[in-house]
């Protein structure tokens, strides 16, 4: 379920990690970080999760609490507690991928009580709370709504529990765009969702082969740069600009079954969102110079050529 161009990111980010933190390059370290990369996109998705549930079930806390008072009132006595019931949150909690990736990573301990409290008590003061626990009869549509409502306000609208969740991953914000979505998956499957297997083995193959390829070409690949930068100082372009302009240019001549406008316009996009405002005229520009005199020297196969000339 991730795709190319995120695994192109992750890639990316991982190169330019290394590029700050070793001096030398270590193929078995690198690759590591690159599963580790992975696994926190899956432990991210899960810590949004837990924490739905979490405050799903604080609602029965609450009520305890009101009910203990010294001299409760009839409305303390008298607190809804169905959200606990809230048949998605059941599935989920039942669901074992979604229990072995929270025990294995604690995340139960994530956020603290407090905080849990505080997203408790501003759901309460909403209508679509209200709403929910006014009804006479709670229908699967129901609990999907308050569910939805739930991560959609208190987790990824809400800039605290965003800043919480990026202390402790990195990736959270660019990683935002795939976790959000799968969301709704979930739901779909609540009980079989299955969470530690959000990349297929064919995509973990392209993405540590595609790591690789820029290591190991390197230096064959700056070569086909470093002439088309022309009035460009090598040293004063950005790296991060370098880091895709490689992977571009491995894409195109190592990796046959990727078209070639494809691999160009993933990293002007990427460029654009994770480099200077002028980086994705600059990719775009070099890439398809490179592509020109590659295609001239008749240095790139694709598949998609080799089955038109059959």
């Amino acid at each position: 379920m991730i795709s190319r161009r995120n695994i192109r990111i992750k890639v990316f980010q991982t190169i330019f990690e290394s590029n700050i933190q070793d001096d030398v390059y270590q193929p078995d370290k690198l690759h590591k970080k690159l599963d580790k990369q992975f696994e926190q996109t899956q432990t991210m998705l899960a810590v949004c999760v837990e924490l739905v549930c979490q405050i799903s079930d604080y609602v029965l806390v609450y009520a305890q609490q009101k009910s203990s008072k010294h001299l409760p009132s009839f409305e303390d006595l008298n607190i809804d507690t169905r959200l606990a019931k809230n048949a998605l949150v059941q599935k989920i909690k039942n669901n074992p991928s979604f229990n072995e990736i929270v025990k294995s990573n604690h995340l139960n301990l994530f956020f603290d009580t407090e905080y849990i409290r505080h997203l408790f008590l501003m759901l309460i003061e909403q209508e679509e709370y209200r709403n929910y626990i006014t009804l006479t009869e709670n229908k699967p549509a129901d609990d999907l709504s308050i569910v939805r409502f739930i991560y959609n306000t208190l987790i990824f609208e809400n800039e605290d529990t965003c800043q919480l969740i990026a202390e402790k991953f990195l990736n959270w914000y660019s990683d935002f765009e795939m976790i959000y979505p799968w969301m709704e998956l979930i739901l779909a499957k609540p009980d079989k969702f299955v969470f530690h297997k959000l990349i297929s083995a064919e995509k973990l193959e392209f993405a540590h082969q595609l790591l690789s390829s820029y290591y190991e070409k390197k230096d064959y690949v700056f070569s086909l740069i470093e002439p088309n930068l022309m009035n460009w100082d090598a040293e004063r372009v950005a790296i991060i600009d370098l880091i895709l302009l490689h992977l571009g240019i491995c894409e195109m001549l190592y990796f046959e079954s990727i078209p070639l406008k494809v691999s160009i316009n993933e990293y002007i996009d990427i460029a654009k969102s994770y480099s200077t405002p002028q980086s994705g005229q600059f990719v775009n520009g070099l890439l398809d110079n490179v592509r020109k005199q590659l295609t001239e020297q008749q240095k790139i196969f694709k598949t998609e050529f080799i089955k038109k000339s059959k």
